[in-house]
């Protein structure tokens, strides 16, 4: 059953009407209805594999719809392609930036649409646009820098910019703070702002709800390729679009359940890499949840290389359960009882295009061998047993790991973890661009192998994660450690951001 706004769609200059699409053996949407106002925000809101990406592309023209209606001015319109959709003013900034790194930013700005005048390119009005195009981004850099030498989140201003080259009146934005600063998502919502002022509209997809209750005027959900509710962002809480996405209430988000830590499982001592983190300290212990929290660039992602062995550092010591470990040896720490869920699952914790068999059991095949062969009856239990266990969705073992949910992505990576029995996880930045389902999940998965003894480090850049999960929180700025902070329920986030940025708290130890 469906929830609508209330009131007439005249205001709407874009409709979708009923929209379904079937692909082999799944709909993936079933009769969804969504519509767009000039200068409005409007969130768009589900689960992995709710719908969302294959509603973006039929409204962007990458996919023909099987039925409804496209609706446009009152008019209705069929896409044949992206061109088209261009045409008629709807641009998609999709995660995966399309930037050419060696191109300057104007010919970024207007690439396959350069100003000519007859057969050459008016570089004159290409660059006077250019500029026009920036200011009325508010961004100070010049039409002549290397795109490539650009911030990501400079780049993702050029990609908007591009937009607008397009006389775009929608913009759809898909997940657009996944890969930016504190400082350069406040600089979008500003650019957002300014977008609405001039009357174009944003379709604004997000894992984050806070960013959804700040930004949006209106949300919709769907779920399962079903339009669930459209409402005023004013007449809803995140709660409620929690429990719309999923389908039931969420409750108790972060399961912490408090227990008794046991003794030190990892020590690190006076860990330094000269120029990246100097004098890095600290202790986790069994069944302990040790949770980094710092600023993008802080450099916590880097300090969790050298400690599992991936990078080199200069001076200190890593030692687990009393044993010290060569520098730069991954295998020395997996040996050791060391498990380490990466940052970029899809670059360097996952092969995308190997099934989920042959991702979860790769580092155990070893065990799983007798006299060089795979012993592939073994193979397929022990697959089988953490499929059920942590329950990721997928087809079967044999599917290719590219094709499931980003939140069964990372249950695959943390699973090939657990087949090695770890003593000691780090996980870092666990829960980026997974939905809130997959998000609960994993949390719950987390503190059961903290009640099992393991200890645990999650890394993190979003502070509710680390207070909701971790019995104890690090903070890191440039580099340096700057606090230990024990997590009560007097502790707040603003103790630990002061922490974060190098300021100080009564906390601090």
């Amino acid at each position: 059953m469906t929830e609508n706004v209330s009131g007439s769609r005249s205001d709407s200059f874009f409709r979708l009407e009923g929209i379904t699409k079937t692909f082999p053996g799944v709909k993936a949407l079933s009769a969804v209805s969504f519509d767009l106002r000039a200068g409005e925000v409007h969130a768009l809101c589900g689960e992995n594999g709710a719908g969302k990406s294959t509603l973006i592309k039929v409204m962007t023209g990458a996919h023909k719809k099987d039925s409804g209606n496209i609706v446009i001015d009152n008019e209705e319109v069929e896409f044949v392609n992206t061109h088209q959709a261009i045409e008629m003013g709807i641009s998609c900034v999709y995660q995966e930036l399309s930037i050419v790194p060696l191109l300057d930013v104007a010919r970024n700005l207007f690439i396959g649409n350069l100003p000519r005048k007859g057969r050459v390119i008016d570089y004159k009005k290409l660059y006077a646009d250019t500029a026009d195009i920036l200011e009325k981004l508010g961004l100070t850099i010049s039409p002549h820098e290397k795109a490539g030498e650009l911030s990501v989140g400079q780049q993702q201003m050029i990609e908007i910019g591009r937009a607008l080259t397009r006389k775009a009146r929608c913009i759809i934005m898909d997940e657009p703070t996944s890969s930016l600063s504190e400082r350069e998502t406040d600089t979008l919502f500003e650019i957002i702002e300014k977008l609405k002022n001039q009357n174009i509209a944003v379709v604004y997809i997000s894992h984050k709800l806070d960013e959804v209750m700040h930004i949006a005027d209106r949300v919709t959900v769907i779920r399962d390729g079903q339009h669930i509710i459209s409402k005023d962002i004013s007449d809803i809480t995140e709660e409620q679009i929690i429990s719309k996405m999923i389908g039931r209430d969420l409750k108790n988000m972060y399961c912490k359940e408090p227990g008794e830590p046991k003794g030190i499982a990892l020590a690190v001592k006076g860990l330094t890499k000269h120029g990246v983190f100097e004098d890095i300290s600290f202790e986790v212990r069994a069944g302990e949840i040790l949770g980094f929290f710092g600023l993008v660039g802080a450099g916590r992602s880097e300090i969790m290389r050298a400690v599992f062995g991936a990078d080199k550092y200069d001076s200190g010591q890593v030692i687990i359960n009393g044993k010290t470990l060569k520098p730069g040896s991954p295998a020395r720490s997996i040996v050791s009882g060391m498990g380490f869920v990466t940052e970029d699952r899809k670059q360097e914790g996952l092969m995308p295009e190997l099934s989920v068999l042959a991702n979860m059991t790769l580092p155990k095949l070893k065990d799983l061998s007798s006299g060089g062969v795979i012993r592939r009856k073994a193979q397929r239990e022990i697959t089988q047993k953490y499929i059920d266990s942590i329950r990721i969705k997928t087809p079967t073992m044999n599917q290719l790991a590219v094709n499931l949910s980003g939140g069964n992505q990372q249950k695959i990576v943390i699973a090939k973890w657990l087949m090695m029995d770890p003593k000691v996880l780090i996980v870092d930045e666990p829960t980026r661009g997974i939905d809130v389902g997959s998000k609960a999940e994993i949390y719950a998965l987390m503190n059961e192998l903290a009640k099992r003894g393991v200890a645990i480090i999650v890394v993190s850049s979003e502070i509710e994660e680390v207070m909701g999960l971790s019995d104890n929180v690090i903070t890191i700025f440039e580099g340096r450690k700057t606090a230990k902070l024990k997590v009560t329920s007097s502790l707040t986030r603003e103790e630990i951001l002061a922490a974060s940025i190098g300021g100080v708290t009564e906390k601090c130890n």
